[in-house]
């Protein structure tokens, strides 16, 4: 029989535990999938390039319906490439456009940029960094 105090442990261990797990089930959010039936290319400028908490980067782009958010690559990725992006770039972009949460979000294919074509996925919109990043 279990006293009093060891009672309360085992509730406390207990508690924390699911805690955890209802922590870490929160935090995973599903892969985004690549469609490329929702293919479209665009022109702009990036306004913004920020790293998400995934490790991704992501970059605002400033078109002609407005600000993009788009979604290169991981930040692995780009950086073993020495691919790198600024505020002021004129890139055009072909991706396949979602809606998360409500909010656009283009998943890049591809990025040019001063005539340099950087390939992000292949054709059928799997990532090229599949089974490589560290």
């Amino acid at each position: 029989m279990l006293r009093p105090t060891g009672f309360r442990s085992l509730l406390a261990v207990t508690l924390l535990s699911l805690f955890a797990f209802v922590s870490v089930k929160a935090d995973t959010t599903p892969a985004l999938k690549y469609d490329k039936s929702s293919e479209v290319k665009i022109k702009g400028v990036v306004d913004d390039v920020k790293t998400a908490a995934d490790n991704t980067i992501h970059i605002t782009l400033k078109c002609e319906k407005g600000s993009l958010d788009v979604l290169v690559a991981p930040q692995n990725f780009l950086k073993e490439m020495e691919i790198t992006f600024a505020k002021g770039d004129e890139v055009e972009v072909l991706g396949s456009q979602l809606t998360v949460d409500g909010n656009a979000l283009l998943l890049v294919r591809e990025v040019t940029r001063n005539g340099d074509v950087m390939m992000m996925r292949d054709e059928h919109g799997k990532p090229v960094w599949t089974g490589w990043i560290k």
